[in-house]
């Protein structure tokens, strides 16, 4: 996995940070992934950590979304890095293109190893008492950052996506991938629920290309039914968590179609994550590169049939987490504040529809969650393992979003 060159993009989300040349070792076959143990507050080769920052876990593989449970445990998604499977990434050459003739590469140690897909995806668990273990391993993964996404815990149950890219590039899809998937912690079991492969191949509601991505969930609607962001079709869709039965939610239009008069290009808006406060549903943009006015967040009214999307705030680039505080306030991750410069970001509060810092200087952060008691927690470092490499953070900072 190389994360020296390409940009992220809505399909793969495959990350190059402007200056900042970072490269994985070589995937050079299915690795068996486990926990690290603790180290250093500050990993060797990562910036420091920010002010107020505790690390409630590391050693973990490309970690996405977090999750916690009434009892105080946590989750954690990994996308993990790949496997023993080669992969080219993007859509198959057009069959009446005309082959390309290169000069024969050169082979070097430091030429970035060859894309790959197998089943390096886990989700890691730490208890109330901060021992740290792997719950759930062996699930689908793509090493340039597709694999286990978003994750709540409902009843007792931890629910997770696992996404994909095998439908954009013409292959078979991996098991489970694209899928919504339970489960179990009494008894270890891992049940497929749903997946979006078959409606996107079927349906493609946004009319673009068909390439079904499982990025964001959440728990909340009144009916008790999931909510699935899906950040490669543009759609939002519920899931009955008992019968596994999907229902169209949402299609989000084009930036353009938000205000006609802006003269904004008709780019694709890539939902990420999405939360509820009462029956309205906030959904975050990728919002890469966004223009300055653009809607970064926006409500989707009603608690059946989405239909109308109002602008909530702007001014962010690269959202990729969005939840609720115990203050009842809105919370976004910003995974790069500046993507041209250094690959840090911030974590922001939304008050009157303007997005307010409340912690900044993470090194790629990504998903963000908080406790009963206001505490915030965000994956951090989310691009930087390799096999054998396990470079990702979960950080801690109290008091956040303490309710009054």
């Amino acid at each position: 996995m190389s994360l020296s060159s390409g940009s992220l993009n809505r399909r793969t989300f495959t990350i190059a940070a402007g200056s900042a040349a970072l490269a994985a070792a070589a995937v050079r076959g299915a690795v068996a992934q486990e926990a690290s143990p603790v180290v250093e507050e500050e990993a060797p080769g990562l910036p420091p950590l920010p002010e107020g920052a505790t690390v409630v876990a590391e050693g973990l593989f490309n970690p996405r979304f977090i999750a916690i449970a009434d009892d105080g445990t946590m989750y954690v998604t990994e996308v993990g890095v790949g496997g023993d499977e080669p992969f080219t990434f993007g859509p198959p050459p057009a069959a009446e293109a005309t082959p390309e003739v290169a000069a024969t590469p050169v082979t070097d140690e430091e030429t970035a190893p060859p894309a790959s897909r197998g089943y390096t995806g886990q989700i890691t668990q730490v208890s109330p008492d901060g021992t740290q273990s792997v719950a759930v391993s062996g699930l689908a993964s793509y090493s340039d950052g597709v694999g286990p996404h978003g994750i709540v815990v409902v009843d007792g149950l931890v629910y997770f996506l696992i996404g994909g890219t095998a439908v954009l590039a013409g292959v078979e899809p991996l098991e489970g991938e694209n899928g919504l998937h339970v489960f179990d912690p009494g008894t270890g079991e891992v049940t497929q629920l749903a997946e979006f492969n078959t409606y996107e191949i079927e349906n493609n509601p946004d009319g673009t290309d068909i390439n079904p991505n499982a990025f964001g969930l959440a728990a909340g609607r009144s009916d008790g039914r999931l909510t699935v962001i899906d950040a490669g079709s543009n759609t939002v869709f519920s899931v009955d968590k008992d019968t596994g039965a999907l229902q169209l939610r949402a299609v989000f239009p084009t930036i353009d179609q938000f205000d006609p008069e802006a003269g904004w290009e008709p780019r694709q808006v890539v939902p990420t994550d999405g939360t509820y406060v009462g029956t309205t549903f906030y959904v975050a943009f990728l919002s890469e590169y966004w223009p300055e006015d653009a809607p970064s967040v926006v409500s989707v009214a009603g608690d059946g049939d989405f239909a109308t999307f109002n602008p909530v705030a702007t001014g962010l680039s690269f959202v990729t987490g969005l939840t609720t505080g115990p203050d009842g306030s809105l919370y976004v991750c910003q995974l790069f504040d500046d993507p041209e410069a250094a690959p840090m970001g911030s974590i922001h509060r939304i008050v009157g529809g303007v997005a307010e810092p409340v912690v900044q200087g993470l090194f790629m952060p990504h998903g963000i969650e908080f406790d009963g008691d206001g505490n915030l927690y965000v994956t951090t470092n989310i691009l930087v393992s390799g096999p054998g490499m396990p470079a990702g953070q979960v950080l801690r900072f109290d008091g956040i979003a303490a309710a009054s």
